[in-house]
């Protein structure tokens, strides 16, 4: 079934839904409540309410652009992490569900007096889901991107959290400060992954590192020391296959304690440790 743009009468919520067989029930109610200011409920409720000509051209061209592989999250100009609403672009890379864990495994190590960073911040989710629930601690983040760093910002205002940014290659450019915690999802993909084929709407420089993946991780498990406090940790989200390679890396540096954490696809998806002057 398709839906002709130029017919008298415009379809109805469920009939454009039902002409978009390439797309899923969450994405077409998206897209529809997105369009429409309406509710996924009111969307869900009022199915034979009929759209507007202006709202099925956009719908149509939100709907070729999915379909050519644009992440939902920037047609729609939001992505939900740890329960909050974050503002992306294709300046930053989407916050996915699995990262949640660096999140819940920051804040079960920190209390109040924490100072912690967050390295190569992106959109801010880390960042901010961290400050926005362990209100009293100093966060504060870096990102060599100032595009990336725009798109934090906005997210730190949007729900209300102090945030010191920082633009930074890394440590590079940091002020003089030491942390109790530094945490990072930095790019981990390899060159020429296959994984890199369904990603190619979201900025490389945030997705591929060289020496297979691993080049980010090792840069910021041999800097980090001389950043942390002493007894500080150093919490480090990795691919799929590469927990054994950052311990060995951690181990190597001298973190004690070293161990991955399992996301809940039970894959190793963090690796952490405390360094001990």
């Amino acid at each position: 079934m398709s839906i002709e743009t130029n017919t008298v009468i415009a379809p109805t919520f469920d009939e454009w839904r039902r002409s978009k067989e390439a797309l899923s029930r969450l994405e077409c109610d998206l897209l529809l409540s997105h369009v429409t200011n309406m509710s996924r409920t009111q969307i869900v409720t009022y199915p034979d309410q009929r759209l507007d000509r202006a709202q099925l051209n956009e719908l149509e061209a939100l709907g070729r652009a999915l379909s050519e592989g644009t992440p939902l999250a920037y047609l729609l100009g939001e992505k939900e992490f740890f329960g909050l609403a974050f503002e992306v672009s294709p300046a930053v890379l989407v916050p996915r569900p699995e990262t949640e864990l660096l999140v819940e495994l920051a804040l079960a190590r920190m209390d109040d007096n924490t100072r912690l960073l967050d390295a190569g911040t992106g959109s801010g989710a880390v960042a901010v889901a961290i400050a926005h629930t362990q209100c009293n601690a100093q966060i504060d983040a870096c990102d060599k991107s100032d595009q990336a760093l725009e798109v934090a910002r906005a997210n730190a205002r949007t729900h209300r959290v102090q945030i010191n940014f920082y633009q930074s290659d890394w440590f590079a450019q940091l002020p003089d400060h030491k942390w109790h915690m530094i945490v990072s999802n930095p790019p981990y993909i390899a060159a020429g992954d296959s994984h890199l084929a369904a990603l190619t709407a979201e900025p490389q420089i945030a997705l591929v590192a060289e020496n297979r993946g691993l080049a980010a991780l090792a840069h910021i498990v041999e800097q980090s020391p001389n950043f942390l406090h002493n007894a500080g940790w150093l919490l480090l989200e990795h691919g799929h296959d590469q927990a054994s390679s950052v311990r060995r890396l951690m181990t190597n540096r001298g973190f004690l304690e070293v161990k991955s954490m399992v996301d809940l696809g039970n894959i190793e998806r963090v690796t952490l440790g405390q360094w001990y002057e």
